[in-house]
């Protein structure tokens, strides 16, 4: 079974169109990767999405010495962006808020985290 997972090629569903995540995630590595316009997910299916993510995963990013922390995809399209911020973004939210004398929020969703840490990057200059 394992051996079948790993071939994308002999899934049941291989040859239905790609999932939503695996669009967005192809979308966002062929851009860090540069090749945006070389690279049409809504022209595969699941198996040759699946191939694509794996080899450019496997490719060098065009810029790899982007700042540390800068999200990779939009915010607004995470799956995950109403779960709760991690204490790791909140953390950034409350060290960067207190040097620029705003108040620290409770909670926040993970979207509305990342969004104020760039918010605050800039007011920073960090």
């Amino acid at each position: 079974m394992s051996n079948q997972l790993n071939n994308p090629s002999q899934w049941a569903t291989g040859a239905d169109p790609p999932t939503s995540k695996q669009k967005a995630f192809i979308s966002t590595l062929a851009s860090s990767k540069g090749v945006s316009d070389q690279v049409d997910p809504d022209q595969m299916n699941k198996s040759e999405a699946s191939s694509k993510i794996e080899e450019l995963k496997n490719q060098p990013t065009q810029n790899a010495d982007a700042g540390a922390g800068q999200p990779i995809q939009n915010p607004d399209t995470w799956t995950t962006g109403d779960d709760k911020a991690t204490g790791k973004q909140m953390g950034y939210v409350a060290v960067m808020a207190k040097k620029v004398g705003e108040s620290v929020p409770e909670s926040m969703g993970k979207t509305d985290a990342s969004k104020k840490i760039e918010e605050l990057k800039e007011k920073t200059g960090m």
